[in-house]
């Protein structure tokens, strides 16, 4: 029961905000350390020049678009769609940070799927 509540308080917390209603949401992880903050977004068939991520001293945005997959056909017959679970089209996540950070040291890097952002805390 507790670790129910402790996952709701931490969704709240880390709740998107402003978001489209026909935007779909990337799923998220993020990770707090001493000296920074680490997002992980799943972006899996989104190339980087898609991909638009703001940082705030307490706000986190990632915006962009996702096309449909495509096999393409270059002679028929060609398949026909039978299950579409894939979201495409435009996608935004604002994050409310529980800390300050320094915005002007923020990375990004992208690997197998997944944009990990790195967001050094704000000295106190």
């Amino acid at each position: 029961m507790t670790n129910a509540i402790a996952d709701q308080l931490q969704r709240l917390h880390f709740a998107s905000v402003g978001m489209p209603p026909a935007a779909w949401h990337p799923a998220v992880n993020v990770y707090a350390y001493a000296d920074r903050l680490e997002v992980c977004v799943e972006l899996a068939g989104v190339p980087k020049s898609e991909i638009e991520i703001e940082v705030e001293a307490r706000r986190l945005s990632i915006r962009g678009e996702r096309m449909a997959p495509e096999r393409g056909c270059d002679r028929p017959p060609c398949g026909r769609l039978l299950v579409m679970e894939i979201t495409d089209g435009a996608f935004e996540r604002v994050l409310n940070l529980p800390v300050d950070v320094r915005v002007e040291n923020a990375q990004a890097t992208q690997e197998n799927g997944m944009v990990w952002i790195t967001l050094p805390r704000a000295l106190a």
